[in-house]
């Protein structure tokens, strides 16, 4: 599924909303969808509107765009299955791009086959309305990487994020409500707006978070969940350094081994992980100018090449085991000055942050306004003093989950963002999950992990037993890319 960009990631927190007073059911209308619909297949496409502050039910509203795709005829009586992207801030993809993953994830798994797959982008980003987009924040992100920049003007990034925040409080958004519980409530009132009694609720990265704060708030109608890369409650997702990030190196380091064990891996590139520390100090000290495309038409962009810009390429590429295989070839290039190799890097670091699926300003609200934060609050470039205080302080969002409904926790031992060792720790409170541990994949197994797919259809035919392990196999090695 859809992974999140490092570079829009600006630190931040998220604190949970307070009880909310009854409202009535928001209802569906029906619309059209903004994409084609294959033969065999069908799709219906609509909105649903639910008040912004549930407090203020007569205030702002928000849209909530909906898609539910299936395949009539194979469609049974199991329960919908509900997708919840991550990010947070990223797009369900319910436009003719991220469509297209949709239908070909259904092509090959019966599992979606045989339900509904319900779609729809949470409040503040995707085809939702508001879309919490700020690009005042990337402009100063690139800025601050170009000539005149420092690599990371804190103070630059803050003033970005107070003149997005006033554009949009100068339209009458509560920008206290876009929050983890805000949203949960959402997923609520969504399954009686299109009369279900039933589903699983299918989270991804944040999207995990989400899902399991849907569990804690409104229990009713969750049959079972599927788990995919958690984020629980109590955690940040980043530290306040990418250098020092020790999740991120614990996956890099993982990436070096494999390749010091892999024989012409470790023979066109000894010693990786030594010469990338060398390689990022050289950089930082000493970084080079490239001049690259813009992919969203705006001209050129020059950056300068520090190392801190190359951890963020590297971060981003541990999260697929495809893209990782690729990395000791990318330093190698790097350390070597290839020409080719610094424009490549800075142009896939300047396409995700101008990534069009990700609202970058729902991300800082979602995780600004939170009570597991911690420290990111204060930490170095953090755009949290930009944004208001949360509305109401409930801790119960930092405590982890117990429930006893049947769970699918699915973890990859490569993920570099929602290590293994948290989708344990929320294993250990669902007394009727099944962990699944995938040694030499990344972030993110459905969709990516054929055995896991499988796996999963599995355990949503009999979510009340240990389904049949069809990933005994561990994937392959990485089959790692060595130029000549």
């Amino acid at each position: 599924m859809p992974m999140m960009t490092r570079t829009l990631i600006l630190i931040a927190a998220l604190t949970l909303a307070g009880a909310a007073p009854a409202l009535a059911a928001p209802e569906f209308q029906a619309g059209t969808c903004g994409f084609t619909v294959p033969d065999g297949r069908a799709a219906t496409c609509g909105t649903v509107t639910v008040p912004e502050n549930r407090d203020k039910p007569d205030g702002a509203t928000v849209t909530l765009a909906v898609a539910v795709l299936s395949t009539p005829d194979k469609l049974g009586d199991a329960p919908p299955v509900l997708y919840l992207e991550g990010g947070p801030g990223g797009a369900a993809g319910l436009d003719p791009d991220g469509i297209a993953r949709w239908w070909q994830l259904i092509a090959r798994n019966d599992w979606l086959q045989q339900r509904k797959l319900v779609l729809y982008d949470q409040r503040g980003m995707g085809r939702s309305q508001p879309n919490l987009t700020c690009p005042e924040m990337v402009e100063a992100q690139i800025r601050s990487n170009g000539p005149e920049g420092d690599g990371g003007n804190a103070a630059a990034a803050v003033d970005a994020a107070r003149a997005c925040r006033a554009r949009w409080e100068a339209e009458g958004h509560d920008l206290t409500r876009y929050t983890t519980p805000d949203s949960a409530r959402d997923v609520a009132d969504l399954r009686l707006a299109l009369g279900i009694d039933r589903w699983v609720l299918f989270g991804s990265s944040y999207g995990t978070r989400l899902a399991l704060e849907t569990l804690r708030r409104y229990p009713d109608g969750i049959a079972a969940m599927i788990l995919d890369g958690v984020y629980p409650p109590g955690k940040s997702l980043f530290t306040a350094s990418e250098e020092s990030d020790p999740d991120g190196d614990r996956s890099l380091q993982r990436v070096f081994a494999a390749c010091a064990a892999d024989a012409d891996c470790n023979a066109a590139y000894p010693d990786l992980a030594a010469r990338y520390r060398t390689l990022l100090e050289r950089l930082d000290d000493e970084p080079p100018t490239v001049t690259v495309a813009r992919p969203d038409g705006g001209g050129e962009a020059e950056l300068m090449f520090t190392g801190g810009l190359l951890s963020e390429v590297v971060f981003n590429d541990l999260y697929s085991r495809d893209d990782a295989a690729t990395l000791p070839a990318l330093i190698a290039s790097i350390d070597a000055d290839r020409d080719e190799a610094y424009e490549d890097a800075a142009q896939q670091w300047l396409t995700g942050l101008l990534d069009p699926t990700i609202a970058n300003g729902a991300y800082d609200l979602a995780e600004c306004l939170a009570p597991d934060a911690g420290d990111l609050r204060d930490a170095t470039g953090s755009t949290c003093p930009a944004w208001p205080a949360a509305a109401t302080v409930d801790d119960l969002g930092s405590q982890p989950v117990d429930s006893d409904i049947p769970v699918l926790v699915l973890s990859g031992g490569l993920d570099p963002v929602t290590p293994p060792t948290w989708a344990r720790a929320t294993a250990s409170h669902l007394p009727n999950a099944f962990l699944v541990e995938r040694q030499n994949q990344g972030h993110g197994l459905i969709g990516s992990d054929p055995c896991a797919e499988t796996l999963t259809g599995k355990f949503l035919d009999a979510p009340d037993r240990q389904p049949v392990d069809a990933c005994q196999v561990e994937p392959d090695p990485l089959h790692f890319l060595v130029n000549g």
